[in-house]
């Protein structure tokens, strides 16, 4: 039988094949009502089918970059 050891920078991480990637780890995080109506109100714009793909979401942001690096600096 061959074992293979994960590499070292692996150690402590959770095993992919055990990990339910439908369960967080991480500890709840509390926010507030603003957020938490933002957060809901692009779930269901998701969930309509309102997205951006990611080509358009990586031109949206060079044009934000692009916007903001060329306005005048006091």
């Amino acid at each position: 039988m061959l074992l293979i050891h994960p590499p070292v920078y692996a150690e402590g991480m959770i095993d992919p094949n055990t990990a339910d990637p439908f369960v967080s780890t991480e500890e709840e995080t509390e926010v507030d009502a603003e957020t938490a109506a933002a957060i809901e109100k692009g779930i269901e714009a998701a969930d309509e089918g309102r997205v951006v793909s990611s080509d358009q979401v990586r031109k949206l942001i060079t044009d934000w970059i692009s916007k903001f690096s060329t306005q005048n600096r006091p």
